[in-house]
This record gives C-alpha cells, structure tokens and sequence, in this order.
C-alpha cells in the first residue's frame, strides 16, 4: 500500500502535538493598559484625535495615519469590534489628572478615540506620532471589544526607535512579541515629512 508521507507527516504531528494549528497566525500580545487610562472621557470620542470637539485648530505633533486589520488565528477579519485608543500628546501629556507635565497639556488634542472595524476587519485613526515621556519610549494604547467582552489590551511601539532598549515593558517581549507590537512608520507622500502613515494587522 503507498503512503502519502505529507500527509503522515502531518498525522503523527497531531498526535504529538496536538494543539499546533498549522498555518495559524500568531496573536497579538496582551500589555497592560498602564496607569493612564483616561479618568475622564471626553466629549469627542471619535477617530480623529487631531481635532478635538469643534475646534478648528489641529493639536501639534507629527499627524499618523494609523490604519489597521482585526482578524483571528486563522485569518477571518473580525468585524463589528469596538476599539479604543489613547496616547499622550506632543508634549508627552496623557488625558489623565495624574500624568506628567499637567501645566503643558496641548488641549487641542483628543487624547483618546474610537471606533469599530467595518465587515472586513478594517479601522482607521487620524493621530500623531506617539511621543514619549520620562520613563517610557513612544507607545500608543489599545484596546479591543467584542460583543461586551475586552478580547486584547496591548501597546504598539515605533518600530527601532531608540528608546525601546531601555523601556521596561518592551524589554519584557521576546524579540518576535516585540516585532509583532511594532509600528513602521513611513511618510504619507515623499513630499509631506509632516504627515506619516502606519499599518498594523492585530490578531486575537
């Protein structure tokens, strides 16, 4: 009788190792979402940080397009899921009463926002480029719901910035956690430095 050796390659795998699913993806990993959650949440709460309320005036900072992907292990996008973010602004001010530097607040900017995935896993944030702040490198906050339930909580990082060697919570990743949770960022277009766009693909 031949033998299809792939596919008792593959069968003997699942006797060993059951609980590998080939061909899955990798999930996002969990962070704490810190001390600065804001204690206050604003009155605009929409996806673009940069404006705040009616104010015509944009908040200071190098703008970010923060585009992204929700999806599961096995690659289904995951619509209909609520996501928050929040961050600190260009002076590394959290919208929190206990951050850092209170008296430099830039109020023309949102500070936290939301939004949900469209039916193909898709959102979408109009920010800045994260800053950081004594004792931590550049981060943006996150969080994910999902029919009620919190399903991630994580932070993203700017991908090699010099400051991630010597933050606490970064160090504590293993090397693939810590490329998994970082952001490239890129120029919008070669002629506007000032504006920068991201795209991250998160995983639960």
């Amino acid at each position: 009788m031949l033998i299809d050796r792939r596919k008792l390659f593959t069968f003997c795998c699942s006797l060993i190792i059951p609980s590998i699913s080939f061909g899955s993806l990798i999930r996002t990993p969990w962070q704490g979402e810190g001390p600065f959650y804001p204690d206050t949440i604003p009155k605009d709460t929409d996806n673009d940080l940069v404006k705040n309320g009616e104010n015509a005036v944009e908040a200071g900072g190098k703008i970010l397009i923060l585009n992204g992907i929700l999806v599961d292990t096995d690659s289904h996008p995951v619509n209909k899921a609520s996501i928050e973010i929040w961050q600190t602004d260009k002076n590394g001010v959290y919208l929190h009463s206990g951050s850092f530097s209170r008296d430099n607040m830039d109020k023309q900017f949102q500070g936290f926002g939301r939004t949900k995935t469209d039916r193909n896993g898709r959102f979408f944030f109009r920010t800045i480029v994260p800053t950081e702040y004594p004792g931590r490198t550049p981060h943006i906050h996150m969080k994910f719901w999902k029919e009620g339930k919190n399903i991630l909580t994580t932070q993203l990082y700017i991908h090699d910035h010099p400051r991630n060697k010597k933050d606490f919570l970064f160090k504590r990743m293993s090397l693939l956690e810590q490329r998994i949770n970082s952001m490239k960022i890129s120029p919008k277009t070669d002629k506007n430095a000032t504006e920068f766009q991201t795209f991250v693909k998160i995983v639960v």
